[in-house]
C-alpha cells in the first residue's frame, strides 16, 4: 500500500513545480519518470541520496521506489490546473528526431519554456516528509534534473534539500 494519497502527491508536485522555470502551456511527458530508469545504477543512485538528501527517512524512500517502479500517466491526477501539455513518448521523439529539435519545438510550443519531467511523490507514513525527481530540459546542452526533499511543517510544504543528478 502506498503512502498518502493522489492529493497529498498533487500538493508536493504543485510546490516543486513553483520552484522551476515554467511557461504557461509548460510541455512535460505524458508518463512519470522517476530519474532512475535506464543506464542508471540503482544501488549506487540509492546510496547517493542517503548520503546527500539530509533527513531522508527510509519510509520516504521505500513509498518513492514503490510508486516509481511503473510509469504513471500525468493527466488528470498530476496536471495541476491543466497548465501542462502532456507529451507521450512518440510524439517527443518526433519533435526531436533530427538536429532542428528544439526550433520545431519552440515554433509547436511558444508558450513552454522547454520540457519537463517529473516523478510520483514518495512520501513517510505520517504525510510530512516527500521525495520527487524533476527534470528540466531548455535546449540540447541546457538542462538538469535531481531529487528534492520536503517536510511539511504549520500546513505548508517547505524544501529541505535537492540534490542534482544530471546537467548539461
Amino acid at each position: 500500500m502506498f503512502n498518502g494519497t493522489i492529493a497529498d502527491e498533487r500538493e508536493v508536485l504543485e510546490v516543486c513545480l513553483g520552484h522551476l522555470y515554467m511557461g504557461a502551456g509548460q510541455v512535460v511527458r505524458s508518463l512519470t519518470l522517476s530519474g532512475l530508469r535506464g543506464k542508471v545504477d540503482e544501488g549506487r543512485m540509492l546510496s547517493y541520496l542517503r548520503e546527500n538528501l539530509v533527513d531522508l527517512g527510509e519510509e520516504t524512500l521505500a513509498d518513492f521506489m514503490a510508486k516509481n517502479r511503473e510509469r504513471h500517466p500525468i493527466r488528470p491526477d498530476f496536471d495541476p490546473d491543466g497548465r501542462l501539455t502532456c507529451l507521450d513518448d512518440g510524439e517527443f521523439h518526433r519533435v526531436f528526431r533530427d538536429a532542428e529539435g528544439w526550433e520545431r519545438f519552440r515554433r509547436m510550443f511558444p508558450d513552454s519554456d522547454g520540457t519537463l519531467r517529473f516523478s510520483r511523490v514518495g512520501l513517510d507514513r505520517d504525510v510530512t516528509q516527500a521525495l520527487i525527481y524533476a527534470g528540466q530540459q531548455f535546449d540540447w546542452n541546457v538542462g538538469s534534473g535531481g531529487y528534492w526533499l520536503f517536510s511539511k511543517r504549520d500546513g505548508s510544504w517547505i524544501e529541505r534539500c535537492k540534490v542534482g543528478t544530471w546537467i548539461s
